[in-house]
């Protein structure tokens, strides 16, 4: 019986590096966390498909954004950020965008889309990255009115 906080890990491996069966665990339910948030996020359910014509692309798209998210993950790794990808999604939709429209007197339209600040969570995966603190600044776009 384990105690709190102890797991107890049956594995089929011959070897029994503790260090390596447990990383092989934590690397497992890593993955699974990706595929429950991407089930939800990118709707990647599963499809029955009547061919493989059809099935082909639905695993490539799921497999691509494992990928991407565990490219993304493992460089934020690298900068000491260690945060599941439910987190970073939480975290990165603090910061909004919008857009405003406004009819002139001349009958012109004005766009306007606008960037909130970044949270500091926000500016520490930017940072991670290297990206910009706001991916734009105000931006004003005029039309004529179709």
């Amino acid at each position: 019986m384990c105690g709190e906080g102890e797991y107890f890990l049956r594995t089929s491996l011959e070897q029994k590096d503790e260090s390596l069966v447990w990383d092989i665990y934590n690397t497992i339910r890593n993955i699974e966390e990706v595929f429950r948030v991407l089930k939800l996020d990118l709707k990647i359910r599963p499809d029955f498909h009547q061919t493989d014509e059809n099935t082909v692309p639905h695993l490539f798209l799921g497999v691509l954004a494992y990928s991407i998210v565990n490219t993304v993950r493992r460089k934020l790794k690298k900068q000491g950020i260690h945060y599941s990808w439910s987190n970073i999604i939480r975290i990165m939709n603090t910061q909004k965008t919008g857009t405003i429209s406004m009819k002139k007197s001349d009958g012109k339209k004005v766009y306007m889309r606008l960037c909130s600040k970044p949270t500091m969570e926000v500016q520490k995966i930017y940072e991670a990255k290297g990206y910009k603190m706001m991916p734009f600044y105000r931006k004003k776009f005029v039309f004529p009115e179709s």
